[in-house]
């Protein structure tokens, strides 16, 4: 039988060995679960994954070079133990021996006796990247973005469980009581609130034509859609052919039928005609978003965004009419994916009107970049 934990094992194992997102090997290894199982299962893999280094300090010395699945049926144990309340200790105990018998039998005593002896609360360290599970370098770098007082807070935040936000019809909607019924509904998508400020910020009219540049999933198209009442025209177009029926998909749920989807190469693709407003949401390194995708933490090649990110926004603002709008988005927080490629940008023809930067420790919301020009 498919358990929530055998689910979060196997998630874990598939990342750990093929590279697989974290969410798509949820999805796999939840296939057949109620919502509430597959709901724990991630929970438990966000969480190991949020806190794997913690674990690993209080187990250096009880576990000596252990396989890495054992290891993964240890970290899970600990999570539940140190981070899950109302769980206890011979249940998770139970629970690790019952899932190393079917993956390390061999190691089913020493997981037994490693989960009885961890002390009640985890280890505690000064050093903030084993202590929030983050890569040294990533700290090392927000040391350098962030003042001191800010530094642990953001840090808390980047582990956080985020709400889930509905924009339906274009206002924001926080009782997850009435989720499912809103979404059947067709009113609305779930959005982070900076993803529904970057449409604020577009500023979207009823019978306006807009570019979305890079549109997968689609959650800024159907609320741009919302926002012009279904009246006008928007082209929506992303480079992944994969994803283009989750923007279909959406817009056919809320009844928005104004938007065109098509597969195109943002950094090259020239649309016919000029646009009043343009939106590039581009490809980034994605460290703003690290309470809901844990698992970027483990990403190491950042230094080839800028160049991507600049060459998008450089051949959609080819598409933008005089006098009209370019948004440039991103969801990470670092200054050479979002201030230094608007600098190299300008070199005229664009007039910057505005440029915010929201943070989930204090705004509450993804980390995003958001950055309103005007065509001259």
């Amino acid at each position: 039988m498919n358990t929530a934990r055998d689910a979060a094992l196997k998630a874990l194992i598939s990342r750990r060995r093929n590279g697989v997102r974290l969410d798509a090997a949820l999805a796999e290894a939840s296939k057949g679960l109620s919502s509430r199982d597959a709901a724990l299962a991630a929970r438990l893999c966000f969480g190991v994954t949020q806190t794997h280094a913690l674990i690993d300090l209080a187990l250096k010395g009880l576990a000596k070079n252990p396989q890495p699945q054992v290891l993964d049926i240890l970290r899970l144990g600990a999570y539940q133990l140190w981070f899950l309340d109302r769980v206890p200790r011979h249940a998770i105990t139970d629970e690790a021996v019952r899932l190393c018998k079917k993956t390390a039998p061999h190691a089913a005593g020493m997981v037994n006796a490693i989960l009885r002896r961890l002390p009640d609360e985890p280890p505690k360290t000064d050093d903030l990247a084993i202590r929030y599970s983050l890569p040294r370098w990533f700290c090392d770098k927000m040391a350098s973005i962030l003042p001191p007082d800010e530094l642990e807070p953001f840090f808390i935040s980047c582990n956080a469980v985020p709400p889930i936000y509905i924009q339906p019809e274009g206002f924001a909607l926080e009782d997850p009581s009435e989720l499912d019924g809103l979404l059947k509904s067709g009113r609305g998508v779930v959005a982070d609130p900076a993803a529904k400020r970057a449409v604020d910020v577009l500023g979207p009219e009823p019978g306006s034509s807009l570019w979305d540049a890079c549109a997968a999933p689609g959650g800024k198209t159907a609320m741009s859609a919302f926002a012009m009442r279904n009246q006008g025209r928007i082209l929506a177009t992303d480079k992944d052919a994969r994803k283009l029926p989750l923007i279909t998909e959406t817009l056919g749920r809320c009844g928005l039928t104004i938007a065109e989807v098509k597969q195109a190469d943002a950094a090259a693709y020239r649309p016919d005609g000029l646009f009043d407003a343009v939106l590039c949401d581009v490809p980034c390194s994605g460290f703003g978003v690290l309470r809901k995708k844990p698992d970027i933490r483990y990403r190491t090649e950042v230094a080839h965004f800028p160049a991507l990110q600049g060459s998008i926004l450089r051949n959609a603002a080819a598409a933008v009419r005089p006098g009209g709008t370019l948004v440039y988005c991103t969801c990470t927080l670092f200054p050479e994916e979002n201030e230094d490629v608007i600098r190299a940008f300008m070199t005229g023809g664009f007039t910057v009107e505005s440029m915010e930067t929201l943070w989930p420790h204090k705004q509450e919301t993804d980390g995003f970049f958001i950055c309103r020009m005007t065509k001259n």
